[in-house]
């Protein structure tokens, strides 16, 4: 306890001078009694003097001026004063006696803990506040006095809140502490922090005033920003969202409540180098809250002692949003010039299913295993963001570009450069960012922190197994090869197997003794489908994972075909396994898919009819923009022809395209687009994408391109929509009742008539992959925004059942 370290006894030759007292802790006015012992080891009589240091707080009643022979004990009395409630950091108040001695002069101190005859605390189970609704101030009351006890709380009138009753009366006995519930209703919204007024009645007589303001709740609404100030904490409120600062090491949380028990928090920062912790047991020179529009802001002002004339000036701005921007603005008001001052900003985040931007990829770390800031390198960081779901709740956080980021230990540093600091220059750092649900995913995050380029969208596991180097398309080759890459420090430990097809291609292990974060292999791939499952166990220290992916092995050749039927020209294109057929005179999209013959689409090829409440109703598989109906598409022209096209690892694909020109639509005039329906030879898989030749002029940012796929089958009874579903499968039968569902990502369609089953792969930039069913249709739906070039889906049918999302490797294909 700082400030119990000073001189109580003194002790030489001739003499022992000693202060004492019964008890550090006191009661704040309230008399004390201490004691003052002099022992005279001479025999001869010794002048001796004392008399109460008073300063500050205490007040002490004692003064002696006598002669002493022998030894001696003198009693004394002290008060100490109503004042600032000590802390571990901070200097406490203290006894001070002045003693002379023959004339020579010592002190004595003891160091005191004042406490109020009672601790009150208090907090409201609210977050939101409403006027005119009833609320409720919750405040332990505890006895610290050493007897039994009767308090009255008396609380003044206030324009905030309507008190239901203003006196309260409790009982308490030695040590005894009782909850008391203080009605109100809500008048205003603001800080609510009452000053109480409390009086003591002992069962000996004596009585005890003091007043005091232990307790501050916000009363808090959307658009409201206010500040204020509790016992331990400084307050920042803005909407629903609350940032609190403890008095204690300014220590600083946010939430989207108003515990101050929150999974992000940021701790002062150190002035260096070398790096000084004086502000976090620093008194502020100045505290004050101002706002603007948009924020409400909070200012901390602390002079340096490690750094003498600098004058650091720690600001704290919550927005509505629930944003928190944090920044520290340095002024030399001193005669030195400081050539390189550097300011590093520490915090700690409790990270539950962190993403972060490590080697130029994201990744996703577990959302069961804790990842501690010691786990990441450094030098593996290559943004300057991390976001995180903690319990459903997003934080993000981003610090400036200029920083030099260090995870070290449990905690993350940012450090910043000033420059050089001439005497009267002032410089305003970087701030950095913290989302409390102001963005809601990390691609938000991302981009808010200044990325420039699209986002990428793949987020790679902590982790990484990767299958010929991320191609899933192999040439001709007789093994494959795979990379074990972990994402955290510690090395790998442990073993893996790889399987292909459920047949075990390679088993292999490696020690922390290797010391290896990569571990890389070939497996032989002799029986390999067109379509092959990967899986790997891996087991790693004391955990076990399993890891998924496919590869695709094309084989044969492609046959396409340009011919008549029912009098329109039809362009056909078959890989050995999937068929798929066009004919844009009579639409713009396919109206056959097929897979080793049997029909997966259904379509009214050769011409549109009325179908439900479609009409006109063509079926097929097509895209087109949004606010465009069938019947203003089938105004439009179309052609198609057969174009090879490569992906971006260079596989070459066999494209159908089909082009369109929009002249006619009000909305989309001047749009020219094409469809492209890509094979491989032999592959069960389709991809398809769409790309913009001309836009027309058009704004593209706030469309959609809508992809529409009837699913056909002998009847529409024969046909089952099996979904995951929060860990549970689902089957859905088509054809007997209107159902509609709006995520059907990883399901699979299957038919009784056949035994093989059709997964539609939602692509990478899809916003929604829904369902819709009637007696009449069965049709899968995809959005995704109408970029200039889409990210493209896939259709994929196999025999097998799997849990579709598998197949979501297939993204790492994109087409130019």
């Amino acid at each position: 306890m700082k400030g119990l370290a000073g001189i109580s006894l003194i002790e030489t030759n001739d003499y022992l001078i000693e202060l004492s007292m019964d008890n550090h802790e006191v009661i704040e006015n309230a008399v004390q009694n201490f004691k003052l012992k002099l022992v005279n080891k001479t025999g001869n009589p010794a002048s001796f003097k004392a008399e109460g240091n008073n300063q500050g707080r205490v007040e002490a009643i004692f003064e002696h001026d006598l002669t002493a022979e022998s030894d001696a004990v003198f009693a004394g009395q002290f008060i100490v004063h109503e004042g600032e409630e000590p802390s571990v950091w901070k200097t406490h108040p203290s006894l001070d006696v002045k003693v002379w001695v023959n004339g020579e002069e010592c002190e004595l101190r003891l160091g005191l803990l004042p406490k109020q005859p009672a601790k009150i605390t208090g907090a409201s189970k609210v977050n939101l506040s409403y006027l005119n609704q009833e609320s409720e101030l919750e405040m332990e009351v505890e006895n610290n006095l050493e007897e039994d006890a009767v308090f009255h709380l008396s609380l003044p009138e206030c324009d905030l809140v309507e008190l239901e009753k203003q006196e309260y009366r409790i009982q308490l006995r030695n040590k005894e502490r009782k909850l008391l519930k203080v009605p109100f209703i809500v008048k205003k919204y603001g800080f609510y922090q009452p000053e109480m007024s409390i009086s003591a009645l002992t069962q000996n007589g004596e009585e005890l005033s003091f007043t005091c303001r232990p307790v501050g709740i916000p009363l808090k609404s959307f658009g409201q920003k206010f500040g204020g100030e509790s016992k331990d904490y400084w307050h920042i409120c803005n909407g629903i969202c609350q940032i609190n600062i403890r008095k204690l090491d300014y220590k600083i949380t946010a939430g989207r409540n108003d515990s101050v028990n929150q999974p992000f928090s940021f701790f002062v920062p150190k002035l260096g180098k070398p790096y000084s912790t004086e502000f976090s047991k620093a008194k502020p020179r100045e505290a004050e809250w101002f706002t603007d529009d948009t924020a409400i802001t909070f200012k901390l002002v602390f002079k340096s002692e490690a750094f003498p004339g600098i004058l650091a000036a720690l600001y704290t701005s919550l927005y509505g949003e629930g944003l928190v921007k944090i920044w520290s603005e340095l002024t030399n008001e001193g005669s030195k010039r400081y050539e390189n001052l550097f300011l590093s900003q520490p915090l700690y985040h409790e990270m539950q299913n962190p993403y972060f931007p490590l080697e130029n990829e994201v990744i996703e770390f577990s959302n069961v295993k804790e990842l501690g800031f010691m786990e990441i390198s450094a030098e593996s960081i290559t943004g300057n963001w991390f976001f995180d779901n903690h319990n459903g709740e997003p934080i993000g956080f981003c610090w400036p570009n200029s920083a030099k980021s260090n995870p070290d230990g449990w905690q993350f540093y940012y450090q910043q450069e000033t420059g050089c600091l001439e005497p009267g220059q002032q410089v305003v750092l970087a701030p950095c960012y913290l989302s409390i649900g102001a963005f809601r995913t990390w691609e938000e995050m991302q981009q808010f922190a200044g990325v420039t380029a699209e986002p990428e969208k793949i987020v790679k596991n902590e982790k990484t197994l990767v299958i010929n180097r991320g191609n899933p398309v192999l040439k001709d080759q007789e093994t494959a090869e795979f990379t074990l890459k972990t994402h955290r420090s510690s090395y790998l430990n442990g073993t893996i197997d790889v399987y292909l097809n459920e047949d075990k291609k390679l088993s292999a292990a490696f020690s922390q003794e290797q010391e290896l974060k990569e571990y890389r292999a070939n497996f032989p791939i002799e029986g390999i489908k067109p379509l092959s499952l990967v899986k790997a166990e891996i087991k790693l220290d004391s955990g076990k994972t399993h890891a998924n992916d496919l590869l695709l092995m094309p084989r044969g050749a492609i046959r396409i075909v340009t011919e008549k039927q029912s009098g329109k020209t039809v362009y056909s294109m078959d890989n050995g396994i999937i068929s798929l057929k066009a004919a844009p005179d009579f639409y713009p999209g396919l109206f056959s898919l097929s897979y080793k013959e049997n029909e997966w689409l259904d379509s009214s090829f050769p011409e549109p009819v009325a179908k439900g409440w479609w009409n006109p109703w063509a079926g097929g598989m097509k895209t087109i923009p949004s606010q465009m109906s069938v019947f203003s598409l089938l105004k439009e022209k179309s052609s198609a022809e057969f174009i090879n096209v490569k992906d971006s690892y260079d596989n070459e694909w066999s494209v159908l395209a089909i082009h369109t020109k929009v002249a006619q639509h009000s909305i989309w005039r001047g749009l020219e687009y094409t469809q492209y329906f890509a094979l491989l030879p032999g592959v069960p898989i389709l991809a398809y994408w769409v790309k913009v030749i001309d836009a027309g002029g058009k704004y593209l940012f706030n469309e959609k391109w809508i992809t529409d796929i009837f699913i056909s089958g002998s009847s529409l009874k024969d046909l089952t929509l099996t979904i995951s579903d929060k860990g549970a499968e689902s089957a859905y039968q088509a054809g007997v009742e209107e159902q509609s569902f709006v995520n059907i990502d990883g399901s699979h369609i299957s038919s009784s008539c056949s035994s093989e089953k059709m997964y539609v792969i939602k692509s990478k930039d899809a916003e929604l992959l829904g369902a819709y069913m009637n007696k009449e249709a069965f049709e899968v739906i995809s959005e995704r925004s109408a970029a200039p070039l889409a990210k493209p889906g896939f259709v994929v049918f196999d025999e097998r059942s799997f849990e579709g999302r598998t197949l979501n490797n297939l993204h790492y294909l994109e087409f130019r």
